[in-house]
């Protein structure tokens, strides 16, 4: 399933973000995921929930401190900026240093706890970039589901994380799925992660050509054959050989690349 990534938008006007998240809802995307540390993605948000929050999954990512009333400071800012009472998903996000710290007594996830108790969330989720980190966090079972970086360079995730979240069933929700604008090959892209190992794909958006693309592609993921399979384990170790792929998921563009892009902006424009 395509989810919608509230990043981008804080790049673009207010009227251009709400029109792009519309077209999505219009067209069946009802997974959202944003946090007020983006920006004003949730402000711009707030516009398209105000008619249309029964549409929609919201998650959020409370990000900040560690301690119980870091979260609940950034809990209620959440929801004063989103102008909701209530949200499906919270996600903590964190590594394995501050882990420990964010789930003792006094810490984050006692205010997800409360929150949850209160009916102000739903489910309490997990989110990093360190893929090792995140199969033992899972295995404490204090986690309904679990965001990671996932891209047809950067699938480590491939390999324990994604069978074992499958088999306690947990969620699977791919971030970084474009490389953050880095990846090559951006619609083969899409049809690596969505046909059934995810079960959500966080895309940003802040166009709408990327929309109707996107959206395209997602109504009916075509299985890549075995030559797009190839081509795209090629692109992936050329990429790494580079040093292009970066712990988060994140892939940088090369020169040559870049330069293109540039042109192809120049001549659309």
């Amino acid at each position: 399933m395509l989810g919608f990534g509230g990043i981008p938008i804080r790049d673009v006007s207010e009227e251009q973000a709400v029109a792009v998240v519309n077209r999505c809802i219009d067209h069946g995307v009802n997974f959202i995921h944003t946090s007020v540390t983006y920006g004003d993605s949730c402000q711009k948000l707030s516009k398209v929930l105000e008619e249309r929050r029964d549409e929609v999954v919201l998650a959020v990512k409370i990000g900040g401190g560690r301690t119980k009333a870091d979260a609940e400071q950034r809990l209620k800012e959440t929801f004063e900026t989103l102008k909701v009472d209530h949200v499906e998903i919270a996600e903590l996000p964190i590594n394995a240093r501050d882990f420990p710290a964010a789930m003792a007594p006094g810490g984050a996830y006692e205010a997800f706890v409360d929150a949850k108790e209160m009916g102000e969330i739903d489910h309490i989720g997990i989110t990093g970039h360190d893929i090792e980190f995140l199969i033992d966090a899972i295995q404490t079972d204090a986690f309904s589901n679990v965001i990671a970086p996932y891209n047809y360079v950067a699938n480590k995730a491939e390999e324990r994380l994604l069978p074992l979240a499958r088999q306690k069933g947990l969620g699977i929700i791919a971030m970084k799925v474009m490389g953050v604008g880095g990846i090559p090959e951006p619609p083969k892209a899409l049809r690596y992660v969505l046909p059934g190992t995810i079960d959500t794909a966080i895309v940003g958006m802040s166009k709408l050509e990327e929309a109707e693309e996107n959206l395209r592609i997602a109504e009916d993921p075509e299985p890549l054959t075995d030559e797009e399979l190839s081509l795209l384990r090629e692109i992936s170790e050329r990429i790494q050989r580079e040093g292009r792929l970066k712990f988060s998921g994140k892939i940088t563009q090369s020169h040559a690349e870049g330069v293109t892009r540039v042109i192809l902006s120049n001549v659309r424009s």
